[in-house]
């Protein structure tokens, strides 16, 4: 009996101890057969690809941007000195809110007033439409349109506009779903009560231009107001660069030209927005000034007219001023208390508010009159909070919460510190009025010394003092107001004026490069599919390198082997014929020593060649001198009588299962010499249960006592399980590949079935091999596939005693 066939890969070799290369000959082979088997993927889908990108970005709209710069707060300051101080007329500093100014620009009244100025030239969106893709124009149109008054419905609607002749022209659109056209002539008015516009000829709308404008289909579009601002704002951008008062304005928009004429006109709106607002200072000031000096006025006209009785009544001509430093004493002590008298009335008006606990959101006025800083202010503050905060939680928890108990203590307790504060404040207060009302006292019955006319007449000339400097500096000030007025420049300054940057997106090269990337990926993917899901076996290199099943044979690929015939006996010196001569010296090699007679043929799916192997296989047997016989078990689909040239047959395997004909009757005799067949005869409702029969068993080792070889023709393993069943009958199993529909899925079909049935002695056959060569036929079994040097059968697969 034969022992178990050493693998050669495990055989001592001198190469097994130099350092293992880092690309094998077999990764080599496995690159080499894929890029055979799929060079013309990429060539094919990176074009394809590329086509559609070009195709996909010529469509794209472009969308261009452009850009403007100015300066915020330039040097060129209008006016240094003003009414309120002595830096800038209107006490702007040199730090400038960019953040302010950028949601100016961004603001809706800017762009409407930008979209007011321009409405005649943005309002009305023109179109060519092509027949691939539909391209706005901004000028060239051979007319212009100017809108009268719209149904605010037929806002942003297309109309379709054709041109018929120089003096005529027709709109269409739809309406409610009805389609409607309308006739008007250029240069008049088109009345309609939903749509009443004028179309202008343009310039380059001539007589002679007309037959070229009239082969062009127009499109347009009207947009409201609306429309245009938020289309503006939503476009524009405003930046700011680090460390500097310059702000970069950019706006997007398809029309680069129209681009720049919105940003021209938004430099110009946002000028003049930064002045009117300074006139509009400048005015008020002037105003102020105005109304301050005619109170002034009828202020010294009544301080005159006082004197002028004052001396008519009490006959005065001229008295000679004592004591001045002494009443103003006076007025400084009477001051001092007028002060004190506030502060008491302020601290009357805390405690009262305090002790009524009236509505926390309104203080009274004077609370903070008493002191700016210290307790006071202080302790005012913290229970306006705490009482706002309990007003709050009264909102969102119940009077029990302990969250409002303890701050309905904490405001109690503040309470309490206020009113002890207050009284305490009170106190001294009226103290000090008290000393100051003594030491008014004192100084008054001084100051009765004076005579009283004296005294009268220097409060009046007091009085008349102060109204007539008052009056000299706010005249100073109107004439420097008005200088100002004359010299008011805009507080931006253009640093770069509107100008086209570009196209801002679609990047169409990084997009086509994106659609050559997409191509090489979905080439990589479909080579990756064929390669794990689809990748047929082709050579025996291939099938080595995926399973270490013995291979037995490889057939060359047949042109006319066709369903009927036997081509070793028909061209007994074809290659074909060599092919399986070959075959039947390396199974008897194979088999040498265990007298292995019973060999089983199937395949994973049909079409593979499994019928014409076991046909043409028993024939080159039978053409050695060895009896043989064919046992054709595939009774869902026989066709081994085609082979023969016979009708399908009455009697065989079927009616000798079922009683009907016995052993001998079946077997029948062929026109090659030595070569039997037991065709499968009528095809049953029920072939499985036939082939699973005890007869079946009987039948097959009744022919393995009479035949030096049998040859069993099953169904494909990959669709039913009678040849897996089978196999138990059998000396070897012999599995047909054909390279134009195996993959490695049927390989991991194979092993699996071995696997799961513990099978041995299961051999493979390579049909199909295009241009296999005359090495894998000469070559012999021992080098070709080993018996005991070349390839080997693998482990779980050889033979055992």
């Amino acid at each position: 009996m034969l022992t178990k066939i050493q693998n050669p890969r495990s055989v001592a070799n001198p190469a097994v101890n130099k350092k293992q290369a880092i690309v094998s000959q077999k990764d080599l082979n496995f690159i080499y057969r894929i890029l055979k088997s799929n060079w013309w993927i990429p060539l094919l889908v990176i074009p394809v690809l590329y086509a559609i990108g070009l195709f996909y970005t010529y469509r794209l709209t472009n969308v261009y941007k452009a850009s403007t710069e100015f300066l915020l707060k330039p040097d060129d300051t209008y006016y240094k000195n003003n009414v309120l101080n002595d830096q800038s007329f209107y006490g702007l500093s040199s730090y400038i809110d960019n953040s302010n100014e950028t949601r100016i620009i961004q603001s809706y009244d800017l762009s409407s007033e930008v979209v007011t100025k321009l409405l005649d030239k943005i309002q009305v969106s023109y179109f060519i439409v092509g027949k691939v893709r539909t391209t706005e124009q901004f000028s060239g149109t051979p007319f212009r349109i100017r809108v009268n008054s719209l149904n605010p419905a037929f806002y942003e609607r297309y109309f379709d506009f054709d041109i018929i002749d120089y003096n005529k022209y027709e709109i269409k659109y739809e309406d409610d779903g009805k389609p409607q056209v309308k006739t008007g002539e250029f240069d008049k008015e088109l009345v309609d009560l939903d749509l009443n516009i004028t179309v202008e000829r343009a310039e380059n709308f001539t007589p002679a231009t007309e037959k070229a404008v009239k082969d062009i289909f127009y499109q347009f579009t009207i947009h409201s107001k609306d429309y245009l601002i938020d289309n503006i704002r939503s476009n524009i951008s405003v930046e700011n660069p680090e460390y500097t008062q310059i702000l970069r304005v950019s706006l997007k928009d398809v029309i680069p030209e129209r681009a720049v004429l919105i940003l021209d006109t938004l430099n110009s709106v946002y000028a003049v927005s930064k002045l009117k607002s300074k006139f509009e200072l400048n005015e008020r000031t002037i105003e102020y000034i105005d109304r301050q000096l005619n109170e002034i006025k009828f202020s010294l006209k009544s301080i005159e007219d006082t004197m002028q009785n004052y001396k008519q009544k009490k006959s005065v001509i001229d008295l000679e001023w004592q004591q001045t430093d002494f009443l103003s004493k006076i007025s400084s002590y009477d001051g001092q208390r007028s002060q004190m008298q506030l502060q008491l009335g302020a601290l009357n008006d805390l405690e009262k508010y305090i002790i009524e606990d009236k509505d926390p959101q309104f203080l009274p006025p004077s609370v903070f009159v008493v002191e700016k800083n210290g307790f006071m202010n202080q302790a005012v503050n913290d229970l306006y909070t705490k009482q706002i905060e309990l007003n709050r939680m009264y909102g969102i928890a119940k009077e029990t919460n302990p969250a409002v108990t303890d701050l309905k203590t904490s405001i109690k307790k503040t309470k309490q510190d206020l009113l002890v504060y207050i009284t305490n404040t009170r106190k001294a207060t009226t103290q000090q009025i008290e000393n100051l009302n003594r030491e008014i006292l004192d100084y008054i019955n001084e100051a009765k010394l004076i005579p009283g006319k004296q005294r009268e007449m220097l409060n009046i000339q007091r009085q008349a003092t102060v109204s007539e400097q008052l009056y000299n500096f706010l005249l100073e000030k109107k004439a420097s107001t008005k200088i100002a007025r004359a010299s008011i420049v805009p507080d931006i300054k253009i640093v770069e004026a509107p100008r086209y940057a570009g196209i801002d997106y679609p990047d169409k090269g990084k997009i086509q490069k994106q659609f050559i990337s997409l191509g090489l990926v979905i080439a990589f993917i479909i080579i990756a599919v064929r390669v794990i899901f689809f990748s047929r076996i082709r050579t025996v290199e291939h099938l080595k390198d995926l399973t270490s099943l013995p291979l037995i044979g490889v057939l060359p690929q047949v042109k006319n082997g066709g369903d009927e015939g036997i081509i070793v006996d028909q061209e007994p010196n074809s290659l074909i014929a060599e092919a399986f001569r070959n075959f039947r010296t390396n199974l008897q090699y194979a088999n040498a020593g265990i007298q292995a007679k019973t060999f089983l043929v199937t395949s994973f799916l049909p079409g593979e060649g499994k019928t014409f192997t076991s046909v043409n296989l028993a024939t080159i047997l039978a053409k050695s001198g060895k009896r043989t016989v064919i046992i054709e078990l595939d009774l869902h689909k026989p066709r081994i009588y085609k082979r023969f040239g016979l009708q399908s047959q009455t009697h065989g395997i079927t009616t000798c299962v079922s009683g009907q004909n016995s052993y001998e009757e079946i077997v029948s005799e062929t026109h090659i010499p030595n070569l039997y067949c037991i065709y499968s005869g009528p095809i049953p409702p029920n072939p499985s249960e036939f082939v699973l029969s005890t007869k079946m068993g009987e039948l097959i080792k009744r022919a393995k006592q009479d035949f030096d070889y049998v040859i069993i023709d099953t169904p494909p393993a990959g669709l039913l399980s009678d040849s897996i069943y089978l196999i138990q009958h059998v000396d070897a199993s012999i599995f047909v590949l054909n390279t134009k529909t195996s993959t490695k899925r049927e390989i991991s079909f194979i092993e699996g079935v071995i696997e799961a049935n513990k099978l041995t002695n299961v051999l493979l056959l390579l049909n199909g091999v295009a241009r296999p060569g005359r090495r894998y036929y000469y070559q012999g079994y021992g080098y070709s596939y080993g018996y005991g040097y070349g390839y080997g059968y693998g482990k779980g697969h050889g033979y055992s005693k």
